[in-house]
């Protein structure tokens, strides 16, 4: 099956210094994975002609196709076409053709065109032009022995239209198929990155179908892709290699959707049989309430939650133990907030807060989740305290993992 490699290139110094959001690359990006086209690279360069020239010389030593976005307006700052032409060696020549669409289209509204307009019909020699049916400036491309440059507006709508209308059909007539790229994300919890990577193996160095990791706080998504003649037959090598990495990893893959939280999957495996919770949080400062009221608003779930500082626990508690006691602790809270507020399962989480964690002895840096169903408390020492948000995304992950465990243990659902 013939193939293309291309990389996108985005012109522009208000992009490069974040002044804009690059949209552009996204949404092309997407539309080349549906024509079957392989994206390796995606470079943001400023005004600045001899650096984006040197980007595409270097591009086009490695690249099929290179797509060019935004710089061709009528302006000083405006030096894609130029750097196009440099980079590819043939000149820039004012297309006939281009100028008289663009001395039309500034007569039918009634507008004076100035001389600078006259540079975007300039067009390196040779060039294919790309009508712009929606904008002064066209496209163009510029195909060389070894790489096809193509060169697009960077207003979006301009650029969408050119893309769907005439780029998406010529590089399909270049892959001499209606080559499909599908994808799937499988999202995996309470297994690391390099665990994945050691478990899938060689899995992750096929070239079609691929398989990839991108790790994120806490958590870790697989993704995989596959490229074929027809929609038909890229799902079917996913559905085959998604088979080879669940073997692998399949316990630890809860959801296949994009963007869906751990959290959202267990809150409806909880609802679906009843549990509700009673939940205290010294440390994590209702971090772990908020992401289960996300994953559950119509408050079926969370029965009660308490927000307190350790060292006010005891006294609540009505025990008499030190606030540095925090396995005890945390095993009375949850046994206590599961009879008051009559929850299926009291989930305590008691630890170190402050930015001194050596005041609390040898808990420093800890935090206690005790788990009290009436049957069966236990508590558990997570290796984590203090008060930042990595730390407690690291801790309400724990605890969403026990309760995914003290379901299973439990044979609840």
């Amino acid at each position: 099956m013939p193939t293309l490699n291309a990389e996108i290139v985005t012109s522009g110094t208000e992009i490069l210094l974040g002044d804009i959001v690059d949209t552009n690359a996204a949404w092309i990006a997407q539309q080349l994975r549906e024509a079957g086209v392989n994206l390796y690279y995606k470079t943001t360069v400023g005004d600045n002609e001899p650096r984006l020239r040197g980007v595409l010389e270097l591009g086009m030593t490695r690249s099929d196709v290179i797509i060019v976005t935004g710089g061709l307006g009528p302006t000083v700052d405006d030096i894609t076409r130029d750097a196009i032409a440099n980079a590819t060696g043939c000149p820039l020549e004012l297309h006939a053709g281009a100028l008289a669409t663009l001395q039309a289209r500034f007569a039918r509204f009634g507008a004076t065109m100035t001389d600078n307009n006259r540079k975007q019909a300039l067009i390196p020699r040779g060039a294919i032009l790309i009508e712009n049916p929606v904008g002064t400036a066209p496209g163009f491309i510029v195909e060389t022995e070894r790489c096809a440059v193509i060169a697009l507006p960077g207003v979006p709508r301009e650029m969408k239209q050119l893309m769907t209308d005439s780029v998406l059909p010529y590089l399909r007539a270049r892959l001499g198929s209606q080559a499909v790229i599908r994808r799937r994300i499988l999202r995996t919890f309470g297994i690391g990155e390099s665990t994945i990577d050691d478990r899938l193996g060689e899995l992750l160095r096929r070239s079609n179908p691929t398989v990839g990791l991108a790790a994120q706080t806490g958590q870790c998504d697989i993704r995989i892709a596959a490229r074929a003649e027809d929609a038909e037959s890229a799902e079917a090598m996913l559905d085959a290699i998604e088979a080879e990495v669940r073997r692998a990893v399949g316990d630890f893959i809860y959801s296949t959707t994009p963007g869906e939280s751990y959290e959202s999957v267990l809150a409806r495996r909880l609802q679906a049989v009843g549990v509700t919770l009673a939940l205290l949080e010294t440390n994590t400062r209702g971090a772990l309430a908020a992401r289960l009221m996300a994953a559950a608003p119509d408050g079926d779930l969370l029965l009660e939650q308490v927000q307190i500082e350790v060292d006010a626990l005891p006294a609540m508690l009505g025990v008499a133990l030190d606030a540095t006691q925090h396995q005890a602790l945390a095993s009375h809270a949850a046994k206590a907030l599961r009879t008051s507020s009559g929850a299926t399962l009291g989930v305590a989480l008691v630890g170190t807060s402050g930015a001194d964690e050596g005041v609390f002895g040898r808990e420093a840096g800890a935090t206690w989740l005790a788990l009290d169903d009436g049957v069966q408390p236990t508590t558990t020492r997570i290796a984590f305290g203090g008060q930042d948000e990595y730390t407690h995304v690291r801790i309400s992950n724990q605890t969403l993992a026990a309760l995914h465990s003290w379901l299973n243990d439990r044979r609840i659902a």
